[in-house]
């Protein structure tokens, strides 16, 4: 076993695995059966990379980045990341911090100006995994569900 780390653009494989570690988000997790249409969709938006953490053939953690074109800032896009798991066997790994690390390449690569994430309240775990990688948080959330 060669333990070693790969991370790169999912595939439509991948796709069993990376619901698997939505689950982990939240237990409730519903994926709706039209997942593959949703993925070609995805897949086929090239401001939306869709990253998985790879480790000996397993798919052991995930996360979104998104490129969102902007008027402001001088025309500079933005990027936000979300969808960001690491399966709980595998956190303390380095795995979370190999995504955000290539996420941040990929958002600076496309010039954005910023990156932002948004994390559940009760996830103060993923809070001080985000503070220990130099995020701040620099505002407060409001969502319409």
């Amino acid at each position: 076993m060669e333990n070693r780390l790969i991370i790169r653009p999912a595939a439509e494989g991948d796709l069993p695995a990376i619901f698997a570690l939505y689950g982990e988000l939240a237990k409730a997790y519903d994926q709706k059966d039209d997942s593959g249409e949703a993925w070609r969709e995805a897949w086929q938006d090239k401001r939306q990379h869709i990253l998985v953490a790879e480790r000996d053939g397993e798919i052991v953690g995930t996360l979104t980045c998104i490129v969102i074109p902007n008027l402001g800032h001088g025309g500079q896009p933005w990027a936000a990341l979300t969808n960001v798991v690491v399966a709980a066997a595998h956190r303390g790994q380095g795995i979370g911090t190999a995504l955000m690390a290539e996420a941040s390449r990929l958002a600076k690569a496309a010039n954005c100006y910023k990156i932002v994430l948004s994390s559940n309240l009760v996830r103060t775990e993923a809070h001080e995994f985000y503070r220990r990688l130099g995020w701040r948080q620099t505002h407060i959330g409001f969502s319409l569900e």
